[in-house]
């Protein structure tokens, strides 16, 4: 009998949705600089507004567990995901500062229900293929990530508008959604035996403050690196891009081999290892005066932070005494707030001091995190 994690199509499906949230995040992350230069924003103000996905994403996050626990993850996955292609095409022609942090908002529950539903349908097949492939659904995001920044830096050097390059971006998202069908089905869904809300227990707080310091270096990097190349470096608005886009080519390429590397030194290992490279990278990247230092820089945290996150997911559908579909929210919650409250709180500290300190403070946050690598081991 085929074992359901291995049913032709589930994998790769599964990777095309990592793929497509790593589309969405980089055509967000280009359409921030020509943002804050359309409204004149300076970071402080640019900070308070992304303070609006946060919001959204951190409040769809119990109510997405509630749903996959009543409905299944493959349709909170579908649902999110028409919202998100049809709102991010819409960010870069939003007429005011106001229907821009509106339709942010919108952009942020989308994103946390995509985030909560492909983590889910992941910790399924991952754990019905009998090996380990949580890297390499991340690594997927980062490629998507990637493969974004790259067309749009080349198409935008051609001379096109973000608004086409963002609505490019919508369609492919709308692409990848056609092939929803052949996702993990409610019936072979996450286990919902006890509560879909609890209260954290320690294991899950640890694994939510892990994840939060890794997506807030993911969110540091996706909403300001590109603006500390532009501004503080005074790179070409072609060339701005490319800090970030270091940093998912490294992300993707650790990712790709995270898995066997896990397997061979040990999921503790690689997460001391990860952070503590990461934190090198962001010092770098912060304190370099040349772009090609900077992007270098960058690259290294990619190289570094890609496999904490999968490490810390795959760790959160095993806390024991919790049902998945608990405690999986809870981490990826605090995870997300890291992701999307983060930036804010750097652009505040740019905003008194300097965007260079502030991203600094990163560094500071991964050498702390290193500390905490037995949190992955079971």
């Amino acid at each position: 009998m085929l074992n359901p994690g291995n049913r032709p199509g589930q994998i790769r499906t599964v990777r095309l949705f990592y793929f497509m949230a790593g589309m969405g995040v980089s055509a967000w992350a280009i359409i921030v600089p020509f943002t804050k230069i359309r409204f004149a924003l300076d970071d402080g103000t640019l900070g308070l507004i992304l303070l609006a996905p946060g919001i959204g994403g951190i409040l769809v996050m119990p109510l997405a567990g509630l749903l996959i626990k009543r409905f299944g993850s493959k349709p909170v996955l579908l649902g999110a995901g028409l919202v998100f292609g049809i709102t991010l095409p819409l960010l870069s022609i939003a007429p005011s500062p106001a229907a821009f942090t509106i339709l942010l908002f919108i952009y942020g529950i989308a994103f946390g229900g995509i985030d909560i539903g492909m983590n889910a349908q992941a910790v399924v097949v991952e754990g019905r293929a009998g090996r380990l492939l949580m890297s390499s659904f991340h690594a997927l995001f980062s490629i998507g990530s990637l493969g974004v920044a790259l067309v749009t830096s080349f198409l935008l050097h051609l001379g096109l508008s973000t608004a086409l390059t963002s609505a490019l971006s919508g369609a492919g998202i709308f692409l990848i959604l056609c092939q929803f069908r052949h996702l993990v089905p409610p019936s072979d869904d996450l286990p919902s035996d006890g509560p879909a809300l609890a209260l954290p227990n320690r294991a899950t707080l640890v694994l939510g403050l892990c994840c939060l310091a890794c997506f807030l270096t993911e969110g540091a990097v996706t909403d300001w690196s590109t603006i500390l190349l532009r501004f503080s470096r005074h790179a070409y608005a072609a060339s701005a891009p490319f800090g970030y886009a270091g940093f998912a080519v490294a992300m993707a390429a650790a990712r790709l081999t995270g898995d066997a590397l896990a397997a061979r030194i040990g999921k503790q290992r690689l997460m001391q290892a990860g952070c503590l490279l990461a934190g090198c990278g962001m010092l770098l990247a912060t304190a370099a005066p040349y772009l090609w230092l900077d992007v270098a820089g960058f690259a290294l945290v990619g190289l570094g932070a890609g496999n904490v996150a999968p490490l810390v997911f795959s760790a959160a559908a095993r806390v024991p005494g919790m049902a998945p579909t608990a405690s999986t929210p809870a981490v990826v919650s605090l995870g997300y707030a890291g992701f999307l409250l983060g930036p804010v709180i750097i652009g505040g500290i740019a905003d008194v001091v300097n965007l260079s300190f502030a991203l600094g403070l990163v560094a500071a946050l991964l050498f702390a995190t290193s500390l905490a690598g037995r949190a992955v081991a079971a």
